[in-house]
């Protein structure tokens, strides 16, 4: 048996716990409530995930129009989905929750101060060759490098 989804603070509580990852990706997401685990995320990708996901994420993420259209899909293609109440395909959403954990992993290595995550997120890094992570992210490859990174510094060990 399954626990019901966990309903989502408006905030992050600063007297409270560290919100999990899932729950730092529904913020981003702008989701009701958090998925619990990676089979309900599964589940939701498969339903399909709102045009306002996205949006959301680039909002809450702040994404430029540029990374935006490199990393989820170009702003016409996401208008004219929104416009026909259509639903993000399949690489799309995969994509979107790529980002969002992505952002939600690196909020969490540095939750002292949230706001460096995006500009972590955006500086060149020798581990990467030179480049951001933010331009790694369009491959699941080049995520899974980033978060390694992401584990190497959450672990003290690399600076």
């Amino acid at each position: 048996m399954t626990s019901p989804p966990k309903s989502l603070p408006s905030a992050p509580d600063e007297d409270g716990p560290e919100p999990s990852l899932y729950e730092r990706m529904a913020l981003l997401l702008g989701l009701r409530t958090a998925p619990h685990s990676e089979l309900d995320l599964i589940k939701r990708l498969e339903v399909g995930l709102p045009v306002r996901t996205a949006q959301a994420l680039c909002r809450r993420a702040g994404l430029t129009d540029e990374e935006a259209d490199q990393l989820i899909a170009p702003r016409r293609t996401l208008n004219r989905r929104k416009e026909r109440g259509q639903p993000l395909s399949r690489d799309e959403a995969d994509r979107v929750v790529r980002v969002a954990r992505l952002f939600a992993h690196a909020q969490q290595v540095f939750s002292s101060n949230p706001m460096y995550a995006g500009e972590w997120l955006r500086a060149p890094k020798s581990a990467l060759g030179g480049r951001a992570p933010m331009r790694t992210l369009r491959t699941e490859s080049g995520a899974r490098a980033v978060e390694e990174i992401l584990i190497r510094i959450d672990h003290g060990m690399f600076g």
